[in-house]
């Protein structure tokens, strides 16, 4: 359930882009990217996921929509292959299956889950200190397409997320993650709007 957390919160973040030879981007390139990533009070759209288990070598595909309210949370709706809805803010998770049953955790419950809330809001917060605080960052820059390498520096993090990597040039396109098993996610965000 914790690693579904994660994935959620990467929703509204990259779609594919084609990049060339990326170069290193400055910090004030980041900060410019982070704060237009993050600049809408609501984001909406079409999510896929794809979800790769190494140790069964199978992908696993999920379809549905998306939103994210900037600094209150976001709605993972799943449509295909099963209905589900996913509600995340930043102190509880609520998950409901398609036949209404929902579960709820609270951050104060769970270490792990508050410490992955924390990081994550420091993604969508477009403060650049506080993403840098929490992750060691990488940024490139190709033209008007930017990806983003993000390494938790949080242990307990690490083993829900190792690492993910954020592709964008208008809109956040493409999130890439890849989990302590050593499994790949990858979500690839469509349709935006605000």
């Amino acid at each position: 359930m914790l690693n579904k957390i994660c994935l959620i919160f990467f929703v509204c973040l990259l779609a594919s882009v084609s990049f060339g030879a990326p170069a290193a981007g400055s910090k004030a390139d980041l900060v410019n990217a982070m704060s237009a990533m993050t600049s809408h009070k609501v984001t909406k759209g079409n999510f896929k996921q794809i979800k790769t288990i190494k140790k069964l070598n199978r992908e696993f595909v999920s379809t549905g929509t998306f939103a994210i309210t900037n600094g209150e949370g976001i709605l993972w709706n799943v449509e295909k292959p099963f209905a589900s809805k996913l509600t995340i803010s930043g102190d509880k998770m609520i998950q409901e299956s398609a036949n209404g049953k929902k579960t709820e955790m609270a951050a104060k419950d769970n270490a792990v889950f508050a410490e992955f809330s924390r990081t994550i809001q420091s993604v969508f917060s477009g403060k650049v200190d506080e993403l840098e605080s929490h992750f060691e960052v990488s940024f490139k820059k190709s033209g008007k397409s930017y990806v983003v390498d993000l390494v938790p520096r949080e242990a307990a993090v690490r083993t829900v997320i190792a690492s993910m990597v954020l592709e964008a040039s208008a809109e956040l396109d493409k999130v890439s993650l890849i989990d302590g098993e050593g499994n790949t996610t990858v979500y690839e965000f469509a349709n935006h709007s605000h």
